[in-house]
């Protein structure tokens, strides 16, 4: 078989490579740990550093008008959609280099930009820099606006054993610091030793807020110097920085108070202006594991903040490439940063018309950077309740899920991007394959990093937990109703579409080889030398770094190897606890095992699928069969079927093929509605016989969306007719979720009854592209078929796309889902997860 030769090929290749050119792969790991190690990864804040180490550093910024007390309370630091900014977001970001973020700030009428850069040696991860330019700019209108910037950083963990510290190496004095000083914070950590972080104070022409001397009651409240102010927090408490900075303040306010009513003032604090009150004196002197810095700002400001460690006990081989971030080389370094993005981006990302404008490119890029640009990296324990029975029959009679009584577990770590930064910034497990569709377009080796990060998380029993609420930080931006998971509740399995596209481009990728080679004798060394070569040679590079896998395909088959049998695991666990009843009900199909069913769900929603109100039956049973997850489960199984040939296990390609054969048979025999011309879920009326539950909308596509309707067949007519209605799901803004004709469409809580939705509209034209290409062994569309296809597909591509750029342009945001009827942004904004496929959408043929 095919599959044998490429894997014995790989590894013959896989041996030779590791001889032959000296990149083992512990150096890949520790290169890509390396590149990989510090970034933006507090994606809930508006700009945060950490490294992707549990209870390690963190920092932070958070900034607020000077003119009035109430604005400390309004200081913003977690990015929050009822903030009143014009836009905010990354404008060029690249996970290896850096970049840009830009937000508008309506509220404190100022524009602030961050430009952040990082350096790091690839051959040892504990030499690690990066700097901080923070930018602001006025308002027109507001040209002398008073703001106050706030850093602040800390340890999580202070270990004595470990002599783990965070201190400041200025001498202290009770003004704070002069206009020219740098303040520097000295640490050691467990996990990368000795480290500095230091903060200048810009440019000359920074001007710093002065006020009237006879109105400070004293030297340490002058808003004029820079402050500092340490102390200790507990454990796992760095994140609630604004909360500990917001008590400070009000403790100073006390303080003057009482000193004012006493008498032991000097100044009249009924007409001290409220910028004195509003600056945060060192009342205490003390150190410990958190530091803030502060500085205020009258109009246009400007200053860096830099960080390094310093490895100084033993000497640490340098990859070519490396040298520290500096307050002298970090504005070139941001330039350097800016062109390397915009040369890898135009590169990949070719637009085809009518996109191929610059105004389309500038759409893509802002995407882009906001899906990588809000990665994240979470550690912490999360609830789960392993006890309560969720899906009895008569539960949840009034549509409501049982209360769950979670106990913590873990702590677990988790390298993910987010659906919102400002509203669901954690991780979601049927939107992170959306996700990294675009991002292993850009990065191939960052999606696989986040893959493999997920697919940690699966249990002994291959279960992963739909929502990553991990650590306290997390669990405070939901709602303690679902905070509690359920080792029986499963979401898409929209990870394995990722695997799918790695498979292709690693097929793509061994055609390319297979020029290059004899394929008559692999075991040539001149072949396999040539083969070698088409990928990087004795060194890792950083530009090299983001496809090592692509062109190294002993390091992919390693990846695959590792990564099999939790997938089996997972696999497993989706057909085990989510199987319907066949035999019970005496049904007939090709196959007596394969049948789903969501479990968990209620009268009102079915949250475990992803489309929460999509209408379903009207009670649950546990006799309904669902269409759409006997079509996850479908593409799952080809997931792993085209897994197991890469790595050449033909007996698990066997059966992994014969279950795809009796699922795509068992689409049909069960859920194919003649009546209706539609594919429907399946439930039980009173005399326990089989009914269709058609409601027609996104549901009724999944057999299509996942590439499950066989080419030739009859029902491929009907599923393209009913999109292309515009009395069912057309629309000039893209698919509806719900069709029109629905009596729920629109109604309830209307998130998924006929909104579009650019995931499940991606997916469309995914596969409208798939059926009309020729594939070895099967036959193309008949005629009819064809031409609703490209007329569809024409039309759709141009009308998605052009009115998510239309609202992109007018709101400076993408969204959740768009108004189907007029195109307007509805649900949550800065919903720049699946949204961003757009993207992809752009880079899709004009006509198929």
């Amino acid at each position: 078989m095919l599959s044998r030769w490429v894997s014995q090929f790989l590894v013959v290749l896989s041996l030779y490579s590791l001889l032959a050119f000296g990149v083992s792969i512990e150096d890949y790991e520790t290169a890509s740990k390396s590149s990989l190690m510090w970034g933006p990864y507090r994606s809930n804040l508006y700009i945060g550093m950490r490294p992707r180490i549990p209870d390690s550093l963190m920092t932070g910024l958070f900034w607020y008008n000077l003119d009035n007390f109430d604005s400390i309370i309004k200081a913003k630091h977690m990015c929050d959609q009822n903030d009143d900014f014009k836009k905010f977001g990354w404008t060029k970001f690249d996970p290896r280099y850096g970049g840009i973020e830009e937000i508008k700030d309506n509220e404190n009428h100022i524009d602030l930009t961050f430009e952040f850069v990082k350096s790091y040696n690839l051959k040892n991860e504990l030499d690690q820099s990066w700097g901080l330019r923070v930018k602001g700019v006025p308002q027109k209108g507001h040209e002398a606006v008073k703001t106050s910037m706030v850093l602040y950083a800390g340890l999580e963990i202070l270990n004595p054993v470990t002599g783990e510290k965070l201190t400041l190496a200025n001498a202290k004095t009770p003004k704070g610091f002069e206009h020219d000083e740098i303040v520097v914070l000295e640490g050691i950590s467990k996990d990368f030793a000795k480290f500095k972080l230091e903060i200048n104070d810009g440019p000359d022409t920074n001007r710093h807020v002065t006020v009237d001397q006879s109105f400070v009651p004293g030297e340490n409240y002058d808003p004029k110097y820079t402050k500092h102010i340490g102390l200790n927090v507990p454990e796992h408490n760095i994140w609630r920085a604004k909360q500990v900075f917001v008590s400070m303040i009000q403790e100073s306010l006390q303080t003057l108070n009482k000193q004012y009513t006493a008498g032991e003032l000097d100044v009249d604090l009924e007409k001290t202006p409220a910028v004195v009150g509003l600056t945060l004196p060192d009342l205490h002197a003390y150190d410990g594991n958190m530091h803030f810095i502060q500085k205020n700002f009258e109009g246009a400001f400007e200053f860096d903040i830099v960080f390094n460690t310093q490895n100084t006990e033993k000497p640490i081989a340098r990859a070519a490439g490396y040298d520290e971030v500096t307050f002298e080389n970090l504005g070139e370094k941001i330039d350097i940063t800016v062109s390397k993005f915009n040369d890898k981006f135009h590169k990949i990302f070719k637009f085809n018309s009518p996109f191929n404008l610059q105004k389309y490119k500038a759409f893509g890029e802002d995407f882009i950077s906001n899906l990588i640009g809000g990665v994240g990296y979470f550690f912490g324990d999360h609830l789960v309740d392993r006890t309560t029975e969720i899906d009895e029959e008569g539960d949840d009679e009034q549509g409501k899920f049982k209360q769950l009584d979670g106990k913590p577990e873990g702590p677990f770590e988790l390298f993910t991007s987010v659906p919102s930064r400002p509203f669901f910034p954690r991780g979601f497990y049927w939107d992170e394959g959306f996700h990294l569709i675009p991002i292993l377009e850009y990065d191939f080796d960052l999606a696989l990093e986040i893959l493999k990060s997920w697919f940690d998380l699966i249990d002994d029993d291959g279960w992963i937990a739909r929502e990553q609420i991990l650590g306290e930080e997390a669990r405070s931006k939901v709602p303690e109703e679902f905070q509690v998971q359920n080792p029986n509740i499963a979401n898409p399995p929209t990870l394995m579409l990722v695997f799918l596209n790695v498979i292709k481009k690693a097929n793509e990728q061994k055609k390319v080889y297979e020029q290059k080679i004899n394929l008559g004798d692999i075991n040539a060394p001149q072949d396999v030398l040539e083969f070698g070569a088409m990928g990087d040679d004795s060194d890792i590079s950083i530009d090299g770094i983001s496809d090592f896998h692509l062109n190294h395909p002993e390091l992919l088959l390693d990846y695959a190897k590792n990564i099999y049998p939790k997938l089996q695991k997972h696999y497993e666990w989706f057909r085990r606890t989510q199987k319907g009843e066949l035999e019970e009900f005496e049904r007939e199909a090709f196959s007596m095992e394969e049948a789903y069913r969501w479990i968990g769900r209620t009268e009102k929603l079915c949250l475990p699928s992803g489309l929460d109100d999509y209408p379903r039956a009207e009670v649950p049973d546990i006799g309904e069969l669902h269409v759409d997850l006997i079509s996850w489960i479908g593409s799952f199984t080809s997931s792993m079927k085209q897994l197991a040939e890469l790595l050449g296990y033909e007996e698990d390609v066997e059966r992994y093929g014969n279950i795809e054969t009796a699922i795509i048979k068992n689409i049909d025999d069960l859920h194919w509605s003649e009546d209706d011309k539609a594919y429907c879920d399946v439930t039980l009326d009173y005399s326990d016989e089989d009914v269709f539950v058609c409601h027609k909308g996104y549901i009724s596509l999944f057999p299509f969306l996942l590439k499950l309707i066989p080419r030739d067949s009859s029902h491929l007519i009907d599923v393209l007719n009913l999109i292309a209605d515009p009395e069912e799901l057309f629309s000039t803004y893209g698919i509806r979720s719900l069709s029109k004709q629905d009596p729920f469409f629109r109604q309830g809580e209307d998130y998924w009854r006929g909104k579009v939705w650019v995931n499940i509209n991606y997916l469309i034209l995914d596969s409208l592209i798939y059926y009309s290409t020729e594939q070895e062994d099967s036959v193309l569309m008949d005629q009819e078929t064809q031409e609703v296809a490209r007329k569809l597909y024409k039309e759709l591509r141009s009308n998605l796309v052009n009115n998510v750029f239309k609202q992109f342009k007018e709101t400076g945001y993408g969204w959740e889902n768009y108004d189907e009827s007029n195109g307007n942004p509805t649900g949550v904004r800065h919903f720049l997860g699946w949204t961003s496929l757009v993207v992809m959408i752009m880079k899709m043929p004009e006509t198929i």
